[in-house]
């Protein structure tokens, strides 16, 4: 009987030849700009029959009146929706609807952006309607009276989701109440929002020279869009822009606690931490930080909170960025008999990454979750072109895209430590919390001094 001793022999894994690092740099496009300062980015793609036209307008949530907040995200959507010059609104919609093409646009902290898709066959017809969208909105009374009126429903109902609540009401903390990344809309300001206002908003900021447009899609040549686009913006007189300024920001010192007393199932904890303005060279090591941190499934905070501990389903981290200086965020949902464990997790995990190096294979993990995806940032030409357009509207210097794989790979073990050191400083974090503190396993001021909120 022949008896084979499988136990002392074992397959050994292939080789596999070296992997070269990713080189990809996305492609440029081209940029012009018109007599009247409008700037233009193009970028040709004949791959299906279709326009992408994508507008930033420097002005968003962060410019709007202190006594009007909102008026700017409520103009945006009345750009198309308060109809135009030539067109209703009624008459907006149908055309598009019949072409399959459609105008959307969105404010945002710093921009509004106005959006455009048609077939290449209806270029003009749409482009007609999206210029007069961008260059002459009416404002309906009436429109406005019906969107002033379905703003302030929302804001009625605006406490239903406890994590809209956790971070809205969080960054009206962490920035302040009177801060613009910290204010929020009521129903006085809303209701205090005419058309009179949409029109100076209109007149002071759409101006060719506050505006940069990208172009991609399927068209024979860069001059033939240009003479295209000229037919519709060249006689669109530039003028004096009213610059919208954001006041400097410097975060709270000391821990601050807040808790809204409330019977919902989770607890629902962010931790608030300052964060970075654009250009900061923190940002690549802070990228690589926050990937390691809770970036994913197999980040330092899912394995030791969720997969370790099963304290959680979701725990993630995350650092937006602002002109005057964004915040980094840590969040977790959680049962609030485990909620204290959670919490005491999440801090020492953020204290761990300031008092330690990051080990190599860490560090080369974070950074290939970042890198290996990257081109896949751009699915397609419109994406692209957009973020080429994003790059210089928010001034971002020495060729950012471009540079952006090399950078994160450059980031060092001594980088990371430092950005850690600058921003994880749990001694001056907001803490905010929303659950039912009667179920609590330890009360929420073993944490420090606690303010209790109510939902307004």
């Amino acid at each position: 009987m022949l008896i084979t001793a499988s136990s002392s022999v074992r397959a050994m894994p292939p080789g596999m030849p070296a992997v070269p690092d990713l080189e990809f740099r996305p492609p440029t496009g081209e940029r012009f700009v018109l007599d009247n300062g409008l700037v233009v980015y193009l970028m040709k793609d004949n791959t299906l029959p279709v326009v992408h036209i994508s507008a930033i307008v420097g002005a968003g949530n962060a410019h709007d009146p202190a006594d009007k907040i909102g008026l700017i995200e409520l103009a945006s959507q009345m750009l198309k929706d308060g109809g135009t010059k030539s067109y209703t609104a009624e008459e907006i919609d149908k055309q598009l609807e019949f072409l399959g093409a459609s105008i959307e646009s969105s404010a945002y902290s710093e921009e509004t952006r106005v959006d455009m898709t048609t077939l290449k066959k209806d270029l003009g017809k749409v482009l007609d309607i999206y210029a007069e969208v961008l260059r002459q909105p009416v404002f309906n009374e009436e429109k406005l009276k019906l969107a002033k009126d379905e703003e302030l429903e929302m804001l009625r109902r605006r406490n239903d989701k406890p994590n809209d609540v956790l971070f809205r009401e969080a960054k009206r903390m962490f920035y302040g109440e009177k801060h613009p990344y910290g204010w929020r809309k009521e129903p006085a300001t809303v209701a205090a929002i005419s058309r009179a206002d949409m029109q100076a908003f209109h007149a002071a900021y759409y101006k060719p020279n506050n505006i940069i447009v990208s172009v991609s899609g399927d068209f024979a040549s860069d001059e033939e869009m240009l003479k295209t686009l000229k037919g519709k913006f060249a006689s669109w007189e530039k003028g004096s822009v009213a610059k919208a300024v954001v006041p400097d920001f410097e975060p709270k010192k000391g821990r601050q606690i807040y808790l809204i007393d409330k019977d919902v199932a989770q607890t629902f904890i962010v931790i608030f931490q300052k964060g970075l303005g654009y250009n900061s060279p923190e940002e690549y090591p802070l990228t690589v930080l926050t990937e390691i941190l809770g970036g994913g499934m197999q980040s330092r905070l899912m394995t030791e909170v969720r997969s370790k501990k099963g304290l959680a389903y979701t725990v993630q981290s995350s650092s937006p960025r602002r002109t005057k200086k964004g915040f980094t965020y840590t969040y977790c949902g959680t049962k609030p008999e485990t909620y204290s464990q959670a919490l005491s997790e999440i801090l020492k995990q953020l204290e761990r990454a300031g008092s330690e190096p990051v080990p190599q294979d860490e560090l080369k993990r974070g950074k290939d979750a970042i890198i290996n995806p990257f081109v896949f940032k751009f699915p397609t030409p419109a994406k692209l072109i957009s973020e080429r357009a994003s790059e210089e509207f928010y001034n971002l210097k020495d060729g950012y895209l471009d540079n952006y794989v090399s950078r994160i790979r450059k980031a060092s073990q001594d980088d990371l430590l430092a950005a850690a050191k600058d921003i994880y400083d749990t001694k001056n974090a907001l803490i905010f919390v929303i659950g039912n503190s009667k179920k609590f396993d330890k009360p929420l001021s073993e944490f420090g001094p606690v303010t209790e909120l109510k939902e307004d």
